[in-house]
């Protein structure tokens, strides 16, 4: 992990031959656990960390074929209504 304070990312995978999410997810809680990563559907996920966006593309690279894609976004401030959202996951990172 680096030296800089942890964000939140929400990571977009998709493909048109196979949904992504199990795969995604597993390859990033292997690299920043379980506890900070959330599924939001089933092409997107919510994780929190010391990470550059940059870094978490790199890890699913090997993972996705040449036809697959990933977006990495990183963000400073954040808000969120609905049961959808695990409030309490979020709260206990700085929401």
């Amino acid at each position: 992990m680096t030296g800089r304070e942890p964000t939140l990312k929400c990571v977009i995978a998709w493909s048109e031959r196979r949904n992504l999410c199990a795969l995604v997810a597993d390859a990033i809680e292997t690299k920043v656990g379980a506890d900070d990563v959330r599924r939001l559907s089933d092409d997107a996920l919510a994780v929190f960390g010391a990470y550059e966006p940059s870094d978490i593309r790199d890890w699913l690279g090997g993972l996705l074929a040449e036809d697959e894609s990933a977006l990495v976004l990183e963000f400073e401030r954040w808000s969120s209504l609905g049961p959808g959202v695990d409030s309490a996951w979020l709260t206990r990172r700085g929401h």
